[in-house]
């Protein structure tokens, strides 16, 4: 059950549920909803995994609208939610951990999407995203001030929502995405 998978993760149900929705999106699991959640995990390979490059264009496309109608209804606690996850991501920055660096990227993206409530935008934004694995190996062939711009499009991002500057947050959404892209096309 839900419940006890969550304590025995020490995370809260919510963000197990956005873990189980994102690996689902991502082909990796497979959701049947009855009386509870039974969840199986699918073979490697999956035909709905697109390429890096692929990926990378759709969260171009998606990504900062959903960051622009988060900054306009972002509560101070899911601000607060975001802003823990920095200390982690430089953290593991320096530490050269690209691992928790890829992850907490892509759980700030999950988080920021989850302010504005619609389980279908959620699951797009889980579905667009590129997988962690792509991204480790995309952070791993480039240098530390590669990884180092990358963290400073994340930090634009926060500070815009801080500033619930709407146009700014989208702005630096597509700069992380883009700049992500360009990393991919010259690896």
């Amino acid at each position: 059950p839900e419940r006890i998978l969550a304590e025995e993760m020490k995370v809260n149900r919510t963000t197990l549920r956005a873990a189980i929705t994102s690996l689902a999106a991502k082909g990796i699991f497979e959701t049947r909803h009855g009386s509870g959640t039974y969840v199986r995990m699918l073979p490697a390979g999956s035909t709905t995994e697109g390429t890096l490059r692929e990926k990378l264009d759709a969260c171009l496309l998606l990504v900062p609208p959903i960051i622009r109608s988060c900054s306009m209804s972002i509560r101070p606690s899911h601000l607060l939610g975001l802003e823990r996850l920095f200390p982690v991501a430089g953290a593991a920055l320096r530490n050269n951990d690209m691992n928790t660096f890829v992850q907490t990227q892509m759980q700030f993206f999950l988080e920021a999407a989850r302010v504005i409530g619609n389980d279908s935008i959620n699951a797009s934004l889980a579905d667009c995203l590129p997988d962690g694995r792509s991204l480790l190996h995309l952070l791993e062939s480039c240098g530390l001030p590669l990884r180092e711009t990358i963290f400073a499009c994340l930090a634009s991002i926060l500070s815009a929502l801080r500033h619930a500057d709407a146009d700014e947050a989208a702005a630096a959404a597509g700069a992380y995405f883009s700049h992500l892209k360009t990393m991919a096309e010259n690896a």
